[in-house]
């Protein structure tokens, strides 16, 4: 389940950065080495010509898992990405 998901498009590339906190429930994954506790999955997809997803970290806790996504998007922010508004 998405508990959080932000978008991010610079102002002179055609990219967008997707980044996303999933909820997971224990033994829900079949990926090897992603742990099997409940969680909160964090990660950055990057679009453009092609899809690339990357891991930010898995925890236990949401409020860590958030802050990870926050920290990313001031990082995000501070290379000139801004904010995509939700499709209607």
């Amino acid at each position: 389940m998405i508990v959080q998901e932000r978008v991010y498009q610079h102002p002179h590339q055609p990219s967008q950065v997707r980044l996303v906190v999933y909820e997971t429930a224990a033994g829900a994954r079949r990926v090897e080495g992603m742990p099997d506790d409940a969680g909160y999955l964090v990660t950055e997809e990057w679009r453009g010509a092609g899809t690339v997803v990357k891991t930010l970290g898995f925890y236990p806790d949401r409020t860590a898992a958030l802050d990870v996504l926050s920290a990313r998007a001031q990082e995000l922010e501070g290379q000139l990405y801004r904010p995509v508004a939700p499709a209607a």
